[in-house]
């Protein structure tokens, strides 16, 4: 995880992308904290630390434009103003296309960012291409003042990249996120020009994903049975070695008819490959094991075994009343 809470913003520019280019003429330091802060969040928000990419190039990494430029800066600090025209000028080369979005470019190099408490030199590149109206509200000399304004909301997601320099003769780590899936192809495959570095990672991300994904849509299963069988997925990936979507159809689902069985080989054959630990960890926050219900009410379950939840957590219908109930067995409270 990279730690940004004490980390310093050196330098930073905006630039302006669109069809007619706007390039900032200066590189600004040392911003008021109110503003470094706005900056820091706006770089760093919601980017997933876990899964780390990696520069490449068909031929020679040297042709790699953002490769290139970014080394350049970590290299020569003062060489940060002209090396971030060059990195503009690159994504207003590959935004060509009617639905890419003209917009703001924010690139800024951090100092004192901590990865795994070693100290290291961070590039944030975000395209801003969507603006909100927020209220300015001001008390002058007692009169109250309002005032609209149109911004940039330093909490939303944007097209985003984090490059860290990991030292002389090492590449450096790439860690980005996209708007939106269809910007993956013009924001990390042509602007950036990066792969994943770890591919047993992303495949067993992408199959968790899947098979939660799947699991919880599914409106066959009860709730509980969807608990159950959630748990029985990450049972799964804990004790083996690879993921075979059919090995993993047949320990998970009993009595799978065709149909289903096609929906999840055509959603997770994919992602087949050599189970990655670290991914299941990062899973395991996601899959959610709750129950929600109309009335409001959540059954929070961290139950892992499903003849567990079976034993504990019995479904009934109520006649009189026409609607449905739980009943939970326990030993004593807690």
């Amino acid at each position: 995880m990279l730690e940004v809470s004490e980390s310093k913003l050196a330098k930073y520019v905006v630039h302006y992308v669109s069809d007619t280019l706007i390039l900032g003429d200066e590189a600004y330091s040392q911003p008021e904290v109110m503003l470094e802060a706005a900056f820091t969040q706006l770089a760093f928000n919601k980017i997933d630390f876990e899964q780390k990419y990696e520069f490449f190039h068909e031929t020679d990494i040297g042709l790699n434009e953002i490769y290139t430029y970014v080394n350049s800066i970590f290299d020569q600090e003062s060489s940060f103003l002209d090396q971030s025209k060059h990195i503009a000028i690159h994504l207003q080369s590959v935004s060509q296309h009617p639905n890419i979005k003209s917009g703001e470019l924010f690139i800024g190099l951090f100092d004192n960012c901590l990865w795994h408490a070693e100290v290291k030199k961070v590039i944030a590149i975000v395209k801003i291409d969507e603006k909100e109206m927020f209220l300015d509200v001001k008390n002058e000399q007692n009169k109250m003042t309002v005032n609209g304004i149109d911004g940039i909301n330093v909490k939303k997601i944007n097209n985003m990249a984090v490059i860290m320099d990991m030292g002389p003769d090492v590449a450096p780590a790439v860690f980005m996120k996209t708007k939106k899936k269809e910007d993956v192809v013009y924001w990390q495959e042509r602007f950036l020009k990066v792969k994943v570095a770890d591919e047993h990672y992303h495949k067993t991300n992408l199959a968790l994903t899947e098979c939660k994904k799947y699991i919880v849509k599914e409106e066959s299963f009860t709730n509980t049975e969807k608990l159950g069988l959630l748990n029985k997925t990450l049972d799964y990936f804990r004790n083996e070695e690879e993921f075979q979507v059919d090995d993993y159809i047949e320990t998970v689902f009993e009595g799978t008819d065709p149909v289903q069985k096609d929906i999840i080989v055509n959603s997770v054959k994919a992602y087949e490959t050599v189970i990655s630990e670290s991914a299941i960890e990062k899973a395991e926050k996601k899959y959610k094991r709750k129950i929600k219900l109309d009335s409001n009410i959540e059954i929070q379950v961290n139950v892992r075994d499903i003849e567990q939840v079976d034993e504990l957590i019995e479904v009934g219908y109520d006649e009189a009343t026409n609607r449905k109930f739980y009943k939970i067995y326990f030993q004593e409270e807690i």
